[in-house]
């Protein structure tokens, strides 16, 4: 129920006009994802970083308020309703759903002209990634711990401060 929230939250961000709106998108989403985790430290931290303290750094950079949609957006819901049956197909479970959530995340990069789309795709790529660490039961706390980890959508924000 939980992963079925996050994919769907990814495809609302999708749908998302305004940088607020996504960042609160990506807020509700790393913690539905940190809640699949169960109450555990590696699921607090996924929330902090994931939901608290990145959105709040995207939302502190001066941008342009609105995401524009690049290129044809039927062509872009094709593609969503293509990646979701294929996923679905392959893996099955909340890994698919997972997967998906990487892949919209991804796709958020391709169909938005904004300089932060990169930033908002990757974080909500990381909270599928959370999702996947969550469906599995034996991995080590340590490759739980880099999961929970948004260090490539920091590095994008870093790259975006230096920038301006």
């Amino acid at each position: 129920m939980i992963s079925a929230a996050v994919v769907l939250l990814s495809i609302g961000l999708l749908c998302a006009r305004r940088i607020d709106t996504a960042l609160q998108i990506c807020a509700v989403q790393a913690l539905l994802a940190a809640m699949s985790l169960g109450v555990t430290p590696v699921a607090i931290v996924a929330f902090a970083l994931n939901g608290v303290a990145l959105p709040v750094l995207i939302a502190w950079m001066d941008n342009p308020a609105t995401l524009t949609v690049r290129g044809n957006a039927a062509l872009s819901w094709i593609v969503v309703l293509a990646m979701l049956v294929v996923f679905g197909l392959a893996f099955g479970g909340v890994i698919a759903i997972g997967v998906s959530v990487v892949a919209l995340g991804l796709l958020l990069i391709v169909v938005r002209l904004h300089d932060l789309a990169p930033a908002i795709g990757l974080l909500s790529s990381q909270n599928g990634l959370v999702l996947i660490v969550g469906a599995q039961s034996d991995l080590p706390l340590t490759t739980m711990l880099v999961t929970a980890m948004p260090l490539t959508a920091a590095l994008v924000l870093a790259e975006r401060w230096v920038r301006r």
